[in-house]
């Protein structure tokens, strides 16, 4: 393990020797004064070497040309006394490095992802009004450049001040701009705007190079004190990211950055006089920068309300921006009779589990795919608005496609998205609630009803679109109310009933003696009565509260087969795990406890884990391998209605298959269950039929090679009490 190297030191030592050195020429010893600043300047022509050793950032090069350009002005200063000529030279060289880094810096940060380029298309009018305004005022500053270096018999070095000043504004715009500047960054912007404010008082005097015994070179350590802070400190490793600085400041951040611009006319206009242009110019050019930052203005606050009314994933209409599109649509004047168009709520079944399996960035993709196919999908005859989630709202004109026709053309097609590894493939569905607007529809009450439609839509098939009627609200209604039971009778609420297992006899076809039962979950409500797991399993595992009955389940049913073994039944216990148990990283540990709880050996518990809900490809597989490891069986329910079944097969340890009672029926294809019948014999896999119910029935797939059975003709499911006397007492005797 190596130890890591220490940052923050060698920053502050820099930092400490520099100020100690500043302090230096403020002295009134000229001598002393002239060490100090070529000491200090020497000192922030090595500090980027050093940071580089230290710090090793991502790249050099810019780090580099820093310490290139600082060693030229160190030169500059040196010679000054000796060779004026070779001192400019060597400033200019300078310069002109510190303007390629700077024209560097500014191309690279102006570069964004694609998506940040198409919204600055939605945005031309601002982008334009900032480009005039730094148009305006480079040109004044070129302008007043070229009558400096015309005017006879004025110094040729004030054409250099009118560049520094806007080389100052335009520094500072930069940093009001983006919002992920390093500490180092920050630093360096802050050394460059002091030294171009040195450099335009060194200009403006009509000397190119004043030596370092000067008063104004206190400015100059200062902005050297600056380099040097900003080269040692740690956040230099990523101050020159690989692909520049993309995030932008806030609008109102941004819009401030125009504020330095605005007073570049007044600042020139104070320079020396052999070089400055009639006032008229800089009234002219003045008012033309003033009016473009109020232009600019003026687009920020319209963008600002622009964006309180769409939602900024999507671009979709949001809540307030549905208000609007409503109180159009629905105007007050409106006959209370009469159409107007429709409201439907939608949102995505099963976006949750998009989330947990794939990540929240994909998610983020998907509900924005999702967006632009509803958008496509309704046009120009209505509104399309996001109000939170996975969550849409359509605002159709009268004359606009029905809700399931906008369903059908939206999500017709599979979504592919790329995940960051794979270009992956969606099937998305969405269910949906309308209602029916006239002129007397309040928008908050239409969005009520349309949400009742919605849940009932939820209760059915999956992708169905539902119209409000008032018959729909008791019904909702009632469904929230068991909703909440379920909370209370998972908090342990007396009042809430109480839970209870059921169980279904599994049989061998061939003398029908019972090998094992199912474990069946039942509800004891208060005032509903018993209640089967299909009324309140789902709501469950939307309330993310499956894989808690699931365990309340394992440790019962365990409890009970151990019951069995302790009084010589041989019988196995079959447990069903629901999609939040299968995703759930704690299952192998919660079967585990279970059986150790109960003392039951492993394999006489059977897993069974069902094909109604599409589970990621990797969900449970490596705590199922592990479990079947150990003795547990694994089995696969409701086998021939679901989804992917040969990949289950593959997927998991499965060694035994149910037939789904709609594969097993007196009319089912001979065909059918033999091919299946026999790849389960040729993978070594044990076939059980649902739903018999005939003797006729269990003869014909005992003929077809079906190895056990469950359903009504061997028993329903009962209370453990209400076992029958004569299956234990027939066990006795054949243990």
């Amino acid at each position: 393990m190596t130890t890591p190297r220490p940052r923050h030191p060698p920053a502050l030592l820099g930092v400490a020797v520099a100020v100690a050195v500043l302090a230096l020429p403020l002295s009134c010893w000229a001598p002393t004064r002239t060490a100090a600043v070529l000491t200090v300047t020497a000192l922030a022509a090595l500090a980027p070497l050093l940071g580089i050793r230290v710090h090793r950032p991502d790249r050099r090069g810019p780090w580099l040309a820093v310490s290139a350009m600082l060693a030229c002005w160190l030169g500059g200063l040196a010679v000054d006394s000796t060779s004026y000529a070779a001192a400019v030279g060597l400033q200019s060289l300078g310069i002109a490095v510190a303007v390629g880094l700077f024209v560097v810096l500014f191309t690279r940060q102006r570069r964004g992802s694609p998506e940040d380029r198409r919204k600055t298309v939605r945005e031309t009018w601002g982008r334009r009004a900032d480009q005039l305004v730094v148009g305006t005022v480079v040109l004044l500053a070129v302008a007043q450049s070229a009558m400096a270096a015309l005017t006879p018999g004025a110094p040729w070095a004030l054409a250099f001040a009118p560049f520094d000043i806007v080389l100052v504004c335009l520094l500072l715009r930069f940093v009001a701009s983006r919002a992920d500047l390093s500490p180092s960054m920050r630093l360096l912007v802050a050394g460059g705007v002091c030294a171009a404010v040195y450099d335009c008082l060194t200009a403006n005097s009509g000397v190119r190079v004043i030596g370092p015994q000067h008063w104004t070179n206190v400015l100059w350590a200062l902005a050297m004190c600056l380099f040097l802070a900003g080269a040692l400190h740690p956040g230099m490793r990523t101050a020159f990211p690989d692909h520049g600085h993309r995030r932008l400041r806030s609008e109102s951040a941004r819009l401030l950055g125009l504020v330095p611009l605005v007073l570049v006319a007044t600042a020139l206009s104070l320079l020396d006089p052999a070089g400055r242009l009639p006032t008229w110019l800089y009234l002219v050019a003045g008012a033309v920068v003033a009016g473009l930052a109020i232009v600019r203005g003026a687009q920020t606050i319209a963008r600002s309300e622009d964006r309180a009314r769409h939602d900024p994933l999507t671009g979709l209409a949001n809540r307030r921006g549905l208000r609007a599109a409503f109180d159009v649509q629905v105007p007050t004047t409106t006959p209370a009779s009469a159409v107007v168009g429709r409201l439907a709520v939608l949102d995505l079944d099963d976006f949750k589990h998009v989330n947990d399996t794939f990540g929240h960035e994909t998610g983020d993709a998907l509900l924005v795919a999702v967006g632009n196919r509803l958008a496509d999908a309704v046009g120009a005859a209505g509104t399309v608005a996001r109000s939170g989630g996975d969550e849409f709202v359509l605002l159709l004109h009268p004359g606009a496609a029905e809700v399931t026709d906008v369903l059908r053309t939206a999500f017709a097609r599979p979504f592919r998205l790329d995940n960051g590894l794979v270009d992956q493939a969606f099937t998305v569905r969405s269910s949906a609630g309308w209602v029916e607007l006239t002129g007397a529809s309040d928008l908050w009450r239409s969005l009520a009803d349309a949400d009742v439609a919605l849940y009932a839509s939820k209760q059915g098939p999956k992708g169905t679109a539902t119209r409000f009627e008032p018959a729909l609200r008791e019904a909702v209604l009632g469904q929230l109310a068991l909703a909440e039971d379920l909370r209370g009778l998972l908090r342990g609420d007396p009042g809430s009933g109480s839970l209870e297992l059921h169980f279904q006899p599994l049989v061998s076809l061939a003398d029908r003696r019972v090998l094992g039962h199912e474990a069946l979950l039942r509800w004891q409500h208060p005032t509903l009565g018993l209640l089967a797991p299909d009324d309140f399993l789902p709501l469950a595992e939307v309330q993310g509260n499956g894989a808690a009955l699931d365990t309340w389940v394992l440790h019962r049913a365990c409890a009970t087969a151990a019951d069995w073994a302790g009084h010589g039944l041989p019988w196995t216990v079959s447990v069903n795990l629901g999609r939040s148990s299968m995703v759930d990283p704690e299952l192998r540990c919660r079967v585990a406890g279970a059986l150790t709880t109960a003392g039951l050996a492993p394999e006489r518990l059977h897993l069974e884990i069902t094909e109604h809900d599409q589970l990621p490809t990797d969900a449970g597989v490596e705590a199922l391998r592990e479990l079947a490891a150990t003795g547990v069986r694994v089995a696969v329910d409701d086998f021939g209605t679901g989804y992917t079944s040969l990949a289950y097969l593959q997927r998991y340890p499965v060694t035994v298959l149910k037939l789904d009672r709609s594969v097993t029926g007196v009319d089912s294809p001979t065909a059918l269950l033999t091919g299946v019948v026999g790849l389960a014999t040729a993978l070594g896999i044990t076939v059980l039929a649902e739903g018999i119910e005939t003797d006729e029935q269990c003869a014909r797939l005992a003929s077809l090679g079906v190895d056990r059975g469950q359903g009504w003709l061997f028993g329903r499911a009962v209370p453990e009490g209400h076992l029958p006397r004569q299956e234990a007492a027939a066990l006795r005797a054949l243990s």
